[in-house]
């Protein structure tokens, strides 16, 4: 301990450069409001800071957890959601520093933290308020790993390892990959026949997070077909792989076309072959970083490991999504650090390394603060993912959203007819051409859509609710009450649709059965005061 606290002390002014290489890149986010993810989990998610939202998430409490102290804080301020990131990612920065130290590399620690901290493919887990999960469970695991070899000198850093694990755990199931990420360090360092049995409880933690996590594959599956219309499939993992892992090392090495949505994983033969060949490369070289630097193997190796559970074939994750890849950045912005310290050490190459390290710092934090925009609002967020992922039906669909937004209803409808036209089983964007036409006044075609949508998605409650809602006013009331009931039948619990079936009774002169539905919808959110003035009515 004693050894962690004059390191700190002498290398301080590096934490303290560390700390403001985060807060520049990432000061113009705060402001940032929330986006897709965030919006239900948050300002429309009315069990936030509840007990109830720690007991729907027991294994996973480190969300709600934090997210509960931010609206305590804050409210709705998205800004103090987003700030838990970027302490993480900063924590994330240190222990990166601290790691290298540890590993007896005291000097080449900073060149990869500075890179980490500033760097663009990170901003869908830090800028990003619920890629928040893969910083914090990111920060625990370099964390554990730090107290794991410091335990070696001192046994009561290896039950605080243990806690980081869990921790680890508690924040995102990918965290299972971390006795992987031990074992390596055994073998690549240390003994691992000597040690072995030290590996045990952490092996154990993540075998009890892995039948969790197999329990929740239905969920899985049933989530990407209800909610993104997706078959499942089984990856060919000859094609997931390279493409998977030389997509993460361009972006890595040149961030350009950064998206929310990796759609564009169509390449020709030439393309995936030469994929191919530097992911042989890739593995390749680790056999002879094992014989000639221990390091640079170890570092390689730990950018593999760290994807394996975005890596697996079953389809259930996407091939490419930058948030998957903040633990592995670390990996390869090591090898690069490491590099970089090896040309600056040398005093005929020094000037060169560190005009090099500038350039690399001051172009990373440009792109940086540019893309941080991007994720201002929804509109810019889907309008710079629509030059980047032109063939997802998910990026037509919200296109359609912000043109709505906008007025422009023509270009709206045409985006959300792009989006049926790549996924004809994509209900949410029937809905929405629907709600468009139904806003154009074209009636007849809003309903079409609208069925369609409940055809591909029967749970779509909003397509019933706004077919009663053409019928009731074309004096359709039979089939306005059929469609009100379809929709509380699926939502049974949202107080507005018995407060619509209500008027609609009324209409039909049921005042009896209109009252009793009000007293209903009363019973489920009793501070609505516009039900409460068509009840005091009656």
């Amino acid at each position: 301990m004693s050894n962690l606290k004059n390191f700190i002390k002498t290398n301080l002014a590096y934490f303290i450069l560390l700390f403001f290489l985060v807060l520049i890149v990432y000061a113009n986010s705060l402001n940032n409001g929330f986006v897709s993810d965030d919006i239900l989990a948050i300002p429309k998610n009315p069990v936030i800071g509840s007990v109830t939202s720690f007991l729907s998430q027991p294994y996973a409490f480190v969300q709600p957890l934090l997210y509960s102290f931010a609206y305590k804080v804050g409210a709705l301020n998205p800004a103090i959601y987003r700030l838990i990131n970027i302490v993480f990612h900063l924590g994330t920065v240190w222990t990166i520093y601290l790691l290298f130290s540890a590993l007896g590399k005291k000097s080449d620690g900073f060149y990869p933290a500075a890179i980490f901290a500033v760097h663009p493919i990170l901003i869908e887990s830090v800028g990003w308020i619920s890629g928040g999960p893969y910083v914090r469970y990111s920060f625990f695991l370099l964390a554990a790993l730090l107290t794991y070899i410091m335990s070696k000198k001192n046994k009561q850093f290896y039950f605080i390892s243990l806690t980081f694990t869990a921790l680890g755990l508690f924040a995102s199931e990918k965290a299972i990959v971390f006795p992987l990420i031990l074992f390596l360090y055994e073998v690549t360092f240390s003994d691992i026949r000597r040690n072995w049995k030290r590996l045990i409880p952490f092996f154990l933690l993540s075998c009890i997070w892995i039948s969790l996590y197999v329990l929740k594959i239905g969920m899985r599956y049933s989530n990407l077909q209800n909610e993104f219309y997706q078959k499942p499939v089984i990856y060919n993992p000859l094609i997931q792989l390279p493409i998977a892992l030389t997509s993460y090392l361009s972006l890595i090495f040149w961030p350009d076309k950064l998206t929310l949505y990796h759609s564009e994983m169509s390449f020709s033969q030439v393309e995936y072959g030469i994929r191919f060949l530097i992911t042989l490369g890739l593995l390749g070289g680790l056999g002879i970083f094992w014989k000639k630097n221990r390091l640079i193997f170890f570092w390689l190796s730990f950018f593999i490991v760290s994807l394996l559970p975005t890596l697996l074939p079953f389809g259930w994750s996407w091939i490419v999504a930058e948030r998957y890849v903040y633990l592995g950045t670390i990996g390869v912005l090591s090898v690069v650090g490491y590099v970089l310290g090896a040309i600056i050490k040398n005093k005929k190459t020094e000037a060169i390394g560190y005009l090099i390290f500038i350039l690399i710092i001051l172009g990373l934090m440009t792109r940086t603060i540019v893309r941080n925009i991007d994720w201002k609002n929804e509109d810019n967020l889907w309008i710079a993912t629509g030059r980047t992922s032109s063939s997802d039906p998910k990026t037509h669909n919200n296109l359609g959203d912000v043109y709505g937004r906008q007025g422009d209803l023509a270009r709206s409808a045409e985006e959300f007819k792009t989006a049926i036209k790549l996924n004809p089983y994509y209900a949410d964007a029937y809905h929405n051409l629907g709600n468009t036409y139904q806003q154009l006044g074209k009636t007849d075609l809003a309903l079409k859509n609208y069925q369609q949508a409940i055809k591909y998605n029967p749970s779509l409650w909003q397509s019933y609710q706004n077919m009663a809602a053409i019928y009731f006013y074309q004096g359709a009331i039979a089939s306005a009450e059929a469609y009100l009931n379809q929709a509380i039948k699926v939502n049974p619990t949202n107080a507005l649709l018995y407060a619509n079936l209500a008027v609609v009774y009324l209409k039909d002169n049921d005042k009896i059965t209109a009252k009793k539905l009000l007293e209903k919808a009363l019973e489920i959110n009793p501070k609505d005061e516009q039900i409460k003035k068509i009840y005091i009515s009656l």
